[in-house]
């Protein structure tokens, strides 16, 4: 039996470089095989400084990641409409580290 507190990331910190290994969607694309870098992890002494709201949390939001490169919105024909960097909020379960 595995006990973890799931109110807090423990797999990845600031700084990672991670890839996408789920099917996980942001503005009709799939960010599955995708690598970004980690800029911030659920900590919830670090955003909560009592720790009294922890089970507050959901951990399908507990690792936020930046990816640079383009994705398109929903008009792909429309140029203007091309994003070159996002961020996007996964599960530890969502990504795993790249070396």
């Amino acid at each position: 039996m595995l006990m973890r507190d799931a109110s807090s990331a423990y797999w990845f910190k600031a700084g990672d470089k991670v890839q996408v290994i789920s099917s996980v969607f942001k503005s009709g694309n799939d960010l599955a095989g995708r690598e970004g870098i980690v800029i911030e992890t659920w900590e919830k002494c670090d955003v909560d400084p009592t720790c009294c709201c922890a089970e507050f949390v959901d951990e399908n939001f507990a690792v936020h990641v930046k990816f640079k490169g383009s994705i398109n919105t929903v008009d792909d024909e429309d140029e203007t409409n091309k994003i070159l960097e996002f961020q996007h909020y996964f599960a530890e379960v969502e990504l795993e580290k790249v070396k």
